[in-house]
């Protein structure tokens, strides 16, 4: 799979290639915003903390999500929502979820590089709700320390439920 390692202020788009001897990997297309965060810190009145989406987009089909691995590069903290139809719109229209609303210390200090590389699995049943029928998944990544400057995710991998 093509890099996610980006710097803040880029904006990519890519598309997820089929995982070898893996009949069970999900095809998705990727795209990366950041986010700007005003954050009024008296102590440190000139920082602002870090924080970038990632869009997996699984396209027109819906998708039973079991688990997503990935590489991590400097982050500290993940959200995940989830773009499902939503059950109680008599339009069934597709609505985003806080499926898990922060997955924290993926790193173990968010100022030193210990397990800033380490390769992650977030399961489906660590979610607040089911992923089956999910349209797309948005990662909140972010990275408080002033300390590292490019932070994402590498090499991420979406595994079908079984």
């Amino acid at each position: 799979m093509e890099s996610y390692i980006y710097e803040l202020n880029s904006h990519l788009c890519i598309r997820s290639l089929p995982v070898e001897n893996s009949p069970n990997s999900i095809e998705f297309g990727a795209t990366v915003i950041p986010i700007y965060l005003n954050i009024n810190d008296q102590k440190n009145p000139g920082y602002n903390p870090k924080c970038t989406a990632m869009i997996l987009d699984f396209g027109s089909t819906s998708q039973d999500v079991g688990e997503i691995n990935f590489k991590n590069y400097y982050t500290y903290i993940i959200s995940i929502l989830v773009m499902k139809i939503s059950n109680t719109d008599p339009k069934r229209l597709k609505k985003w979820y806080i499926a898990i609303r922060q997955k924290v210390k993926i790193m173990d200090n968010t100022h030193t590089d210990f397990q800033s590389q380490d390769y992650v699995c977030i399961k489906s049943s660590e979610s607040a709700i089911d992923w089956t029928d999910l349209y797309k998944i948005k990662l909140i990544l972010r990275q408080p320390s002033p300390n590292w400057n490019n932070f994402g995710i590498d090499d991420v991998k979406v595994i079908r439920k079984v």
